[in-house]
């Protein structure tokens, strides 16, 4: 962590020029709502937090509708085995294996994107623009930080995946080392309340919640052994619930 990090984390401040400033909206970006965040991850029971509104809209809408247009979405279905381990396996025997994880589409390999002629050049400089600030620069992990009131290492982990009817994630954990939570960008403008897809959260103390992926919503969960999270089947028209999946781990 750079020495402007730390301080940054040290006050729980965010000055005028910071580059965070180009992407969250700015009543997130407040003192009151960074000592809201870091209320929110001392607070026990768990529970999730939840942004609407949460990038600046321009760069939301920009970005969902790269996520629409990428040209490498294939499909994923996986098992459990064991706690942290997942195997890919056939579609057509997902829906019957005892151990079904998840079956969604998922952007791989992702660096194909990049590659000349692969999408015009406004899609491609708007998805690294948005990578950079959200897993490779690090300005999210500041932000997060900030609130939270310690480091998250730079190690880290990202999915882009959308849903079609019946497209779901079941029960897990994520006890991967060091793993301290997991955040996601929801940014499918078409995405309507009732058709599924909610993130689901249960607690330490067996109280569930749920977060409808509405577009431009941004969510925390905490990773914990006594917690678990999934995703509801998806019921909506089409390709939808575009989502920007990280995994942030504790330095």
């Amino acid at each position: 962590m750079s020495d402007a990090t730390a301080e940054f984390v040290t006050h729980g401040h965010i000055d005028a020029g910071d580059p965070l400033r180009d992407f969250i909206s700015a009543e997130h970006l407040t003192d009151e709502a960074l000592a809201d965040l870091g209320r929110w991850h001392s607070q026990r029971p768990w529970q999730p937090r939840v942004y609407r509104n949460f990038l600046i809209d321009d760069v939301a809408r920009s970005v969902g509708a790269v996520l629409r247009s990428l040209p490498v979405w294939s499909r994923c279905a996986t098992v459990y085995r064991g706690t942290q381990e997942t195997e890919e396996i056939n579609e057509p025997d997902w829906a019957d294996h005892p151990d079904r994880a998840a079956c969604h589409f998922v952007a791989r390999p992702l660096l194909d994107v990049f590659q000349p002629d692969a999408m015009d050049a406004a899609s491609q400089t708007a998805l690294k623009r948005f990578l950079s600030f959200a897993v490779i620069r690090g300005d999210l992990r500041t932000w997060i930080s900030a609130g939270i009131g310690f480091p998250l290492e730079k190690r880290t982990s990202v999915e882009l995946a959308c849903y079609r009817d019946g497209d779901q994630i079941r029960p897990h954990q994520d006890l991967f080392p060091g793993r301290v939570l997991a955040v996601n960008f929801y940014l499918d403008e078409s995405y309507k309340t009732g058709t599924g897809a909610r993130l689901g959260f249960r607690n330490e103390a067996g109280d569930e919640f749920h977060v409808d992926p509405v577009f431009n919503t941004f969510s925390l969960i905490p990773i914990d052994s006594e917690c678990e999270h999934w995703v509801e089947p998806f019921t909506g028209e089409g390709t939808g619930r575009h989502t920007v999946s990280i995994g942030e781990h504790q330095a």
